[in-house]
């Protein structure tokens, strides 16, 4: 049961960090409108912060051009959510249930209400478990396994999910 609490996002600690990184690429974004950040030192504040924060490297997080990308509350979703461990002992079953994840949207129920942090923002986990399938997966290439491909008349396809699987857990 343990190594199943592993494979999963730690959503709940996401939600706690969430609103305090939110607010901080806001304000920032407040501050370069109101009076620039020529120098950088407001940005150097905010990516020590929010190393602090999380221990990630923000350098591979637009903190600056947010606007231009999926927006502030997607990037502070993506820098509050802890990156995956790695795991001893991953089985086939396993890397099949993240392929299967990978793209799936979590809607509440009818009578379930507002959605929980983790449905609002698990269109934006396909991060997560791509950085989980390369920690896990020698065979993982991206490209060439999500992304299109070809058919024999030249017409672009996109591998099954199986398939998928076959290429990251080849026959030991």
């Amino acid at each position: 049961m343990k190594q199943a609490q592993e494979m999963e996002p730690q959503l709940a600690i996401a939600e706690q960090r969430y609103p305090v990184i939110l607010a901080s690429i806001l304000a920032y974004a407040q501050y370069c409108d109101a009076d620039g950040d020529e120098d950088n030192a407001e940005y150097v504040k905010l990516e020590e912060k929010l190393h602090r924060l999380t221990g990630k490297d923000m350098a591979r997080f637009k903190l600056r051009e947010w606007w231009e990308e999926e927006g502030a509350e997607v990037l502070a979703f993506r820098i509050a959510l802890p990156d995956p461990v790695r795991m001893d002992g991953v089985t086939r079953s396993q890397v099949a249930q993240v392929v299967g994840r990978i793209g799936r949207v979590e809607l509440p129920g009818p009578d379930e209400g507002e959605p929980t942090f983790g449905q609002t923002f698990s269109t934006f986990l396909d991060d997560y478990y791509h950085a989980w399938l390369k920690l896990h997966c020698m065979a993982c290439n991206y490209r060439k396994i999500f992304g299109p491909q070809k058919d024999r008349d030249g017409k672009q396809v996109w591998l099954a999910d199986g398939d998928k699987i076959d290429l990251l857990w080849p026959a030991r």
